[in-house]
């Protein structure tokens, strides 16, 4: 498995841990990362799920065709 699609998969786990979780009251991402400046992170695990659907997508998209 590529490098790239280890790091795009933990940030997608990881933020899925984190909605889940902000559910029950606990901000995962704040707690391990204190209280700094998030939004880079928020973008960057946006983008890391996007590259992990278009893939998925595109399969079933042909599959209709």
């Amino acid at each position: 498995m590529k490098m790239i699609h280890v790091i795009t998969l933990f940030l997608v786990i990881l933020g899925g841990l984190h909605f889940a979780l902000t559910g029950f009251g606990i901000n995962l991402l704040t707690s391990v990362f204190g209280g700094t400046n998030l939004t880079i992170l928020y973008i960057v695990m946006g983008v890391s799920t996007i590259y992990h659907v278009l893939p998925v997508l595109r399969t079933h998209l042909a599959a209709i065709k």
